[in-house]
């Protein structure tokens, strides 16, 4: 006896098939971190586009939203706590203010979303890497307040890293 597929098994595979492909995409959840040794930034993968001097400014930035979001998580007495280091290889500025961006799923950064990319890497005590996580913050230029001020880039700058500094901090959680 053999046995043939109908239209509907036929279907039914077709429908599955790329929604088994989106799951085998995921990335699986980062492992639970307490404390950390250390957190560093690092900024140099930005700074090799030809940007240093704008990726010494997001370094500093970032800096200070670590320290602030991290603080309750630094061991640095804790010789077996892991380092983790947040790179920074991107980082765009809408030019524009004002509208939407292309949707919740769009991470490609909308035309008025100010965005950073990179990634967090988790090392040991001993230096190895652990895990390396691709990493990404977006958020909207508008939501930084009047960008008729004088310090609107910085402020808007100043919330996207701080945003960084929070999702990297999830990640761990």
């Amino acid at each position: 006896m053999t046995k043939t597929i109908g239209r509907r098994g036929l279907l039914g595979v077709l429908v599955g098939l790329p929604l088994a492909a989106c799951v085998g995409e995921t990335t699986p959840p980062a492992r639970r971190v307490a404390r950390f040794r250390e957190v560093r930034v690092d900024t140099s993968p930005f700074a090799a586009k030809g940007v240093s001097n704008y990726a010494a400014k997001v370094a500093g930035r970032l800096r200070l939203a670590v320290a602030e979001v991290f603080a309750g998580r630094l061991a640095p007495g804790d010789g077996g706590a892991p380092v983790l280091v947040i790179e920074v290889s991107e980082v765009r500025l809408a030019s524009w203010v004002g509208g939407s961006s292309h949707g919740l799923f769009d991470r490609s950064g909308g035309e008025n979303d100010d965005t950073m990319v990179g990634a967090l890497v988790l090392t040991s005590a001993k230096g190895a890497a652990i895990e390396r996580r691709r990493h990404f913050a977006s958020t909207d230029a508008a939501s930084a307040g009047d960008w008729r001020l004088p310090d609107n880039e910085d402020r808007r700058l100043d919330a996207l890293c701080r945003l960084y500094a929070l999702w990297a901090v999830r990640e761990f959680d």
